[in-house]
């Protein structure tokens, strides 16, 4: 009986997908058009990203969203997910063909994991988390950085993570914690850590603006780019750590469940 019980409150509490909690999830097999997607300026509509079949990660799946090579466009957009100002972590997996190395400095390289702050259009930059390749700092269009428009030690400045740019899929992450927690945000890079920032208004730095809720993901090229990308299985979910506590309630019972039935049958024998 124990073993069963102990099994059922595993799978349930600790072993169980988070995937029931998904805010917002898109693998880009319904295409990109629509009425998820809009372009970053309503000056460039046909700079959306494009649905393409050239590079697919979702299993059983065979499209992605590419933003093509260009110079002066940009090829990006942005969904609304909804305002939330709790526990939050973005995903998203990026594939390029590493056709341009990016160390030549008239042809930047730019593609992007983007999250904003709630207002009527993400362009208001009410809050701004960026992770990509940005070509306007040390490493240039060589590998990827990081920013945040309100961190007090950077100035909205980008930070290296020291990654460099690779042939096929990357997968980038934004992990931030609730404003009631600090707004603490930490940038990954193929699940690796990479550094740590914190969200506006969240410190005493951050130039007085008051918090405010993140609302849109933002996927694509932020200016002129010399190297296709495809993304992919892009995901904006509760952070894992506000999900780790029901694994934690979980060990709680089972511990409390074996004593019990220790207790009981000492009280048996």
């Amino acid at each position: 009986m124990i073993r069963i019980a102990v099994a059922t409150l595993c799978l349930v509490a600790l072993c169980a997908s988070p995937a029931w909690a998904v805010s917002f999830f898109d693998d880009f097999e319904a295409g990109v058009s629509g009425s998820v997607w809009t372009p970053w300026t309503a000056s460039q509509p046909n700079n959306l990203l494009s649905t393409s079949d050239a590079h697919n990660i979702t299993s059983g799946g065979s499209q992605s969203a590419r933003a093509f090579a260009s110079d002066p466009a940009a090829w990006n957009g942005y969904a609304d997910f909804g305002a939330s100002g709790d526990y939050l972590r973005a995903e998203v997996y990026i594939y390029e063909d590493f056709s341009n190395d990016g160390t030549n400095g008239s042809q930047p390289i730019t593609n992007m994991l983007s999250l904003y702050g709630d207002s009527a259009t993400p362009n208001a930059l009410t809050d701004y988390i960026q992770l990509g390749v940005v070509p306007f700092y040390p490493s240039g269009s060589t590998g990827y950085g990081f920013r945040t428009r309100y961190n007090d030690a950077t100035g909205g400045g980008i930070i290296d993570t020291g990654v460099d740019r690779k042939a096929g899929w990357t997968k980038l992450g934004i992990q931030v914690d609730a404003l009631s927690d600090g707004g603490q945000i930490r940038f990954y890079v193929d699940d690796v850590l990479k550094g740590t920032s914190f969200r506006a208004g969240a410190n005493a730095g951050a130039g007085g603006l008051s918090p405010v809720d993140l609302r849109y993901v933002r996927l694509g090229n932020n200016s002129k780019s010399y190297e296709n990308f495809y993304y992919d299985n892009v995901a904006v979910v509760p952070e894992p750590a506000s999900l780790a506590l029901l694994g934690t309630g979980g060990l709680m019972a089972i511990g409390m469940l074996i004593s019990r039935r220790r207790s009981q049958g000492q009280r048996a024998e």
